[in-house]
C-alpha cells in the first residue's frame, strides 16, 4: 500500500501513518459513500466505489475479508475464504468444548456465522495466524455503537466487541504482521467512544468531499461541449458524456459545485438530462443549496452571498481591514488570514452583511452556524462531528458564528448536563486552534455581548482580531440609505439625503434598511411608482427602535473594552463615547469609562 500522486490526501495521510507504524486501525468517516478516482489506469472506468477502491488497494494481500452486520464475512474469492475457515479455526471445532464458537462450528460447519462477536473472534484468530491480512468492517458503528455517559445503553455482546477493537489497535503481533484494520462509518460520534479517544491507538481518518482539483478533473471527464456541424444531439452523447453548451466555463461549474462529492455532482447532470435540457450554473447553485443543506442542515445553512462590498453602506474602516485578508487569501499569504474573528457591537449594526460580502469578494461558500446542542444522549457530539465535517469539506468557507454569546457562554458558568457543555467547547476550541484551517475555514463570532463569551474563545490564536461595529454615525447613514433603495431597486425622487440622516441619529443599518422599506409601502398604498421626502420622513416618525438607547449604549462599551486593536477603532469613536457619557444611562458608567481611560484604549476627557 503506497502512497499515490493522483489519489486524495486523506488517503497518503493513511498510508503515511500505516508505514510509520503509528497505527494498524483505522477509522474512515465522512465521504465514504461517494466515487473515488479509480488507482489503476483504466480510462472506459475512471471512477469506482468506495468499496471497489479498497478491493484493489488491497488486491495484492494474502487475505482481505469484509464484514457488516448485514451480509456477515465475505472474501474477494473462495480460495480465501477456504484458507480463512483454516486459520480461524472455524472448521475445525473442538466439538467438546462449550464456547459458544465451538457450537457454532459444529452446527454450521459450511456456513460463517453474522454475529458480530462470533465474527470478530474469527478475524482475531486469522490475523494472527496469517501475515498482512487487511479486515474492513462496514458500518463499524452498528457493530461497536457509542452508548452514554460509561456505556450505559450498550449490551454485554457491544462491549465485548468495543474491547476486542481496543485491543487490535494495541496488538503487538498485529502490527509486527503488518495487519490492517479499517472501520468505516458515516458519522463518527456514532461509534464507541473507546475507540475514538487519542489514546486508543485506533486512528481517525475523515474522508473529505473531493478538493477543487478533484472536481475540475471529474467535471471534464463526464462533460463534452458539442462537435460541429451536428444538430439535435441528446443530452449525453455516444461515449457516454454529457453534452454541455459551447459558453460551458469548466472554472465557474468547478467553484459552483464546492463542497459536493462526485456523486452528488452527477446526480445533478442526471436530473438535468430528465429535464431534457443543458445544466446551467443556475440550476447547479439552485441543487447544491438543496443538497448541502439536506446534507448540513441541522448544524448549519448553507447560503448563496449575492453581492460584495458595494452594496454594504458604510463601515469603511471594516471594508479596508477585510480588504487586507482578501489580498492575503488571493496571494496565498495564509500568515495574514486571522485563525479567526469576533465581530462586536449593538444589533443591526451589519455584522452578517459584512460577512457575506467577505465571501462573495473572496469566492468563499458562506454558512451560518446553528445551536450545536442538542438534548438527546450523544446528540450534541454527533451534531459538533457533522458541523466539523461539514466546515472542513465546505472549505475555503466564511462562517458566520451568529449570537456567539449564546452558544459559547463561558464554559465556568453551571450548565447541569453532565459536561456536554465542557466538551462541546474543548472540542470547537480544538478546531479554531487548528493551523490547517487558517486562510481555509474563517470563523466569525458575532455577538452583541463580548463580555459574556468564554475566555478562550477570545484569545489570539482563536479570535486575533475583535472589532467593534457600533451604530452608524451621521456621515455613514447618509451613504446607508441610497444604498438600501438600490438593493431593493425602490425608485426614489430623493437625491440628497443629509436631512434624514439627522433625523435617524442613534439608529441602525437594519433600522434605516427597514425604514425604507416602510417608505416604500406608502408610496404603494398611494398608488406611487417613486418615494419621496415625505414618505421617507412619515417612516421615519412611526418608526419604533428594538433596542432601547441604555441597552445600545451598553453593548457599545462592551465591545470598545474587548477591541483588540486601537487602530480597528470606529473613527469617530471619541464621539460616541462623549454621547454615551453625555446620556449617563449605563451602570456603573464611571468605572467602565475610568478603565477605558486606564487602558488607553481612548482618549477621554
Amino acid at each position: 500500500m503506497d502512497e499515490k500522486n493522483n489519489l486524495p490526501e486523506w488517503f497518503n495521510d493513511l498510508v503515511t501513518q500505516y508505514q510509520a507504524g503509528i497505527s494498524r486501525e483505522f477509522i474512515l468517516f465522512g465521504n465514504i459513500a461517494d466515487l473515488i478516482r479509480n488507482p489503476d489506469d483504466e480510462p472506459e472506468k475512471q471512477y469506482i466505489s468506495f468499496r471497489e477502491f479498497w478491493e484493489k488497494i488491497f488486491e495484492e494481500r494474502e487475505m482481505v475479508i469484509l464484514y457488516s452486520m448485514a451480509w456477515g464475512l465475505r472474501f474477494p474469492n473462495k480460495d480465501m475464504e477456504e484458507r480463512f475457515r483454516i486459520a480461524s479455526g472455524f472448521d475445525q471445532p473442538d466439538s467438546s468444548s462449550t464456547s459458544p464458537l465451538a457450537k457454532v462450528g459444529v452446527l454450521q460447519k459450511r456456513r460463517l456465522p453474522q454475529d458480530p462477536e462470533t465474527c470478530l473472534l474469527l478475524i482475531e484468530r486469522a490475523l494472527r495466524n496469517i501475515p498482512k491480512i487487511a479486515v474492513m468492517i462496514y458500518f463499524a458503528h452498528h457493530v461497536v455503537p457509542a452508548g452514554g455517559p460509561g456505556g450505559t445503553t450498550q449490551t454485554p455482546s457491544e462491549r465485548v466487541n468495543i474491547e476486542r477493537l481496543a485491543q487490535w489497535a494495541s496488538s503487538v503481533g498485529i502490527k509486527e504482521s503488518k495487519g490492517i484494520v479499517l472501520l468505516f462509518t458515516d458519522k463518527i460520534a456514532n461509534l464507541a467512544s473507546e475507540l475514538r479517544e487519542t489514546n486508543s491507538g485506533v486512528k481517525p481518518i475523515m474522508v473529505l468531499k473531493p478538493s477543487r482539483a478533484e472536481r475540475k478533473e471529474f467535471l471534464q471527464s463526464i462533460t463534452c461541449k458539442p462537435q460541429p456541424k451536428k444538430k439535435k444531439q441528446p443530452p449525453v452523447d455516444s461515449e457516454g458524456k454529457f453534452l454541455v453548451p459551447e459558453d460551458f466555463n469548466l472554472d465557474e461549474f468547478t467553484h459552483a459545485t464546492q463542497g459536493m462529492g462526485f456523486q452528488q455532482i452527477l446526480d445533478i447532470f442526471l436530473r438535468s438530462k430528465e429535464r431534457k435540457g443543458a445544466v446551467n450554473l443556475d440550476y447547479v447553485k439552485e441543487e447544491k443549496k438543496k443538497i448541502l443543506n439536506s446534507e448540513f442542515g441541522e448544524v448549519m445553512e448553507v447560503m448563496e452571498p449575492a453581492s460584495g462590498f458595494d452594496d454594504v453602506g458604510g463601515l469603511e474602516y471594516i471594508k479596508k481591514y477585510f480588504n487586507v485578508i482578501l489580498d492575503a487569501i488571493k496571494k496565498g499569504e495564509k500568515r495574514l488570514v486571522p485563525m479567526g474573528i469576533t465581530l462586536m457591537g449593538p444589533p443591526g449594526t451589519g455584522k452578517t452583511k459584512i460577512l457575506e460580502a467577505l465571501a462573495f469578494e473572496a469566492g468563499f461558500n458562506f454558512v451560518k452556524a446553528k445551536n450545536l446542542r442538542n438534548m438527546w444522549v450523544g446528540g450534541s457530539e454527533e451534531r459538533m462531528q457533522t458541523f466539523k465535517y461539514g466546515l472542513y469539506s465546505l472549505a475555503p468557507v466564511v462562517v458566520n458564528n451568529d449570537e456567539a454569546d449564546l452558544a459559547e457562554a463561558d464554559r465556568n458558568s453551571p450548565k447541569g448536563d453532565s459536561g456536554v457543555s465542557e466538551r462541546h467547547m474543548r472540542e470547537w476550541m480544538d478546531m479554531l486552534s487548528d493551523p490547517k484551517i487558517r486562510g481555509q475555514i474563517i470563523v466569525i463570532n458575532c455577538t452583541n455581548r463580548p463580555d459574556r463569551l468564554d475566555p478562550a474563545l477570545k484569545r489570539s490564536g482563536r479570535s486575533d482580531d475583535r472589532v467593534l461595529l457600533p451604530m452608524p454615525s451621521e456621515e455613514e447613514r447618509k451613504v446607508i440609505f441610497p444604498v438600501m433603495f438600490k438593493r431593493y431597486k425602490i425608485p426614489t425622487s430623493i437625491s440628497d439625503f443629509t436631512e434624514f440622516a439627522e433625523l435617524t441619529n442613534g439608529l441602525s443599518g437594519a433600522d434605516i434598511e427597514k425604514i425604507t422599506l416602510n417608505a416604500f409601502k406608502l408610496a404603494f398604498k398611494q398608488c406611487r411608482e417613486k418615494v419621496d421626502a415625505d414618505d421617507l420622513k412619515k417612516a421615519i416618525a412611526d418608526f419604533i427602535p428594538s433596542a432601547s438607547q441604555k441597552e445600545i449604549d451598553l453593548m457599545t462599551l462592551m465591545g470598545i473594552l474587548e477591541s483588540s486593536s486601537r487602530e480597528l477603532l470606529p473613527p469617530h469613536i471619541k464621539e460616541i463615547v462623549e454621547a454615551i457619557k453625555k446620556r449617563n444611562m449605563v451602570p456603573n458608567l464611571d468605572g467602565i469609562l475610568a478603565e477605558i481611560k486606564a487602558r488607553k484604549i481612548v482618549d477621554i476627557d
